[in-house]
């Protein structure tokens, strides 16, 4: 089958979110030839997630409270992560979480500061001490345009609207990635002598999500296929409040909700009745609190809780009105401090993700990843905050070692083997009939109201081996797609389609973990075995892929302190 080779990289970063410009950064900082992959264009507007995480960065600087430090910030970590956790990981995340931020900051990236210059820092739910360093509800946003800049300074080469179709791996050795360039709809195979994974979580394969379109687990399904492991897939965080109301809003994460009451359809504060305080607790708790009120039926009609300010003070809702967030509600028409707005959890994070290293590395020589394509930093629960500093610490490791590696390979600007290539491209377009793509994108929806019925955040054994049939009767379904013709006026429906494969594997990788995982931990919530479990303490659900059968196989990963 035909296709186009580019070669003259040591490093592809494949997704240009935080993590993936910071491996750029570094890779290109190392003296590896760098490029980076994105499905959308070459501008900060493209850097997926990221530009959606509102809130903060945690970094424990000690300016709002000298006490704080990486040592409080790390056990911090672990009480939350709940002996899930990886503490190599979780140790590396709190002691270069200042300066990556500091550093980040040299480079123009904006962070709110006092009036005497030095950096603002919020106490959030879990953390012993304020150390939230934020950017208005735009830190996300601003984080990307700020990286961004200075990748483009620096020339780092961008690669738009390519679509990672899968990994090519010989011999346990990354040498490439087979792409779809979306704009000329023809295949591609870029060499490189390392690749990093930066594609982000799995938290579209879920409904209700508050992720824009796209984040559906494409780099973890790659590194399933090319025989790299998944852990702790069954950690899914959601985020308490998203908007289920109006319906032009729904899926819009509405963190304001600790400044107010939550109130059940009857008008009631529930919250205490779970033993929770208001605005206190980590989001997993108060997640499960809602769902239980909502299937108790005393939720709202559009299926959720309600969000009141009037018993709020006066000042908070003073400071909320300079909020851009509830400015650009009240810009669309809606009153958000006056009206009861309607939210429930929604899919959020994947706290589990790609088996890594230290050194961001997987067990596929000279594959890398980073950010919350990864897994294994945050364990049972991610700390608020947490997800954008991961970015910049994994995302800086993961490229320095990438460019160590990839500089290194002799094979990073030879031919590839055209077996392996062939294979590939005759696994996704083997049969023709473009017809089926609406067929795909239609089971693309099924999976994801699979997920939000069976496997959200009330789970049990009936209801998880119900999302394992529905999902496994949708893997045996066959899709034929045509072979990319070079035609330019390509049907942007394909990628969605192509997406398929990867969100059938990622979800049931979330479904056999969550069954493997008999106990109640963190985000994991079992409603048949409601209680934590002391021999599931130190141990991790991981995943692999049978190649004879295709399926997902789990099995338990012991580490010391038991």
């Amino acid at each position: 089958m035909e296709y186009e080779i580019i070669r003259g990289f040591d490093v592809i970063i494949i997704g240009m979110g935080a993590a993936g410009l910071r491996a750029a950064i570094a890779s290109h900082d190392a003296g590896a030839r760098t490029a980076i992959l994105t499905m959308g264009d070459n501008s900060p507007t493209q850097c997926g997630a990221t530009t959606t995480a509102e809130y903060s960065y945690s970094a424990p600087l000690g300016i709002a409270d000298p006490r704080d430090n990486e040592d409080v910030f790390l056990d911090d970590i672990n009480k939350s992560g709940l002996s899930v956790n990886n503490p190599e990981l979780s140790s590396l995340l709190a002691k270069q979480a200042g300066p990556r931020l500091l550093e980040m900051h040299s480079w123009g990236v904006r962070f709110d500061t006092e009036s005497d210059g030095t950096l603002q820092q919020h106490w959030l739910a879990g953390h012993s001490y304020p150390r939230a360093v934020h950017f208005d509800y735009a830190t996300g946003r601003e984080m990307a345009r700020g990286l961004h800049k200075h990748a483009v300074a620096k020339g780092i080469e961008v690669l738009p609207y390519r679509f990672a179709i899968d990994l090519i791996v010989e011999d346990r050795t990354v040498s490439g990635v087979l792409v779809l360039n979306i704009a000329k709809d023809r295949l591609e195979v870029i060499t490189a002598g390392a690749v990093v994974l930066a594609t982000g979580g799995a938290s579209g394969i879920w409904d209700l999500n508050s992720n824009p379109p796209g984040i559906d687990g494409d780099g973890m399904a790659m590194a399933l296929r090319a025989g790299v492991e998944l852990v702790d897939m069954e950690m899914q965080q959601f985020f308490p409040a998203c908007l289920v109301s109006p319906p032009s809003m729904r899926g819009t994460n509405f963190p304001f909700f600790s400044r107010g009451m939550l109130l059940n359809s009857k008008g009631e504060a529930f919250l205490e009745n779970y033993g929770l305080r208001e605005g206190k607790d980590v989001r997993d708790v108060l997640a499960i609190a809602i769902c239980k009120e909502i299937e108790a039926g005393r939720g709202t009609e559009n299926g959720g809780v309600l969000v009141d300010f009037s018993q709020t003070p006066s000042e908070t809702l003073e400071e909320l009105t300079k909020n851009s967030k509830i400015r650009y509600l009240c810009d669309l028409g809606f009153k958000p401090l006056e009206d009861q707005m309607e939210i429930a959890p929604s899919a959020h994070f994947t706290m589990g993700g790609i088996l890594i290293g230290p050194g961001a590395e997987t067990a596929v020589s000279g594959l890398y990843a980073c950010g919350e394509v990864s897994g294994g930093c945050h364990g049972a629960n991610r700390l608020a905050g947490n997800a954008l500093t991961e970015t910049q610490v994994f995302g800086n490791i993961a490229g320095a070692k990438a460019a160590e590696h990839g500089r290194c390979n002799p094979q990073r600007d030879s031919e590839p083997c055209v077996n392996p290539v062939d294979a590939l491209i005759g696994t996704v377009f083997a049969r023709r009939g473009s017809g089926d793509i609406q067929d795909a994108i239609d089971d693309a929806k099924r999976v994801r109201v699979i997920m939000d019925q069976n496997a959200k955040v009330i789970r049990d054994e009936y209801l998880l081996k119900t999302a394992g049939r529905r999902l496994a009767d949708l893997g045996r379904k066959e899709f034929s797609f045509d072979v990319p013709s070079g035609n330019e006026a390509f049907d942007y429906r394909k990628i969605e389609a192509l997406k398929l494969r990867n969100m059938i594997l990622v979800a049931k990788a979330v479904v056999a973990s969550a069954l493997r995982r008999d106990e109640t931990r963190g985000a994991h919530y079992r409603q048949d075995c409601p209680l934590r479990k002391g021999e599931w303490d130190y141990c991790n659900v991981a995943v692999k892929l049978d190649c004879a059968s295709g399926e997902v196989a789990t099995y338990v990963r012991q580490r010391g302190n038991r």
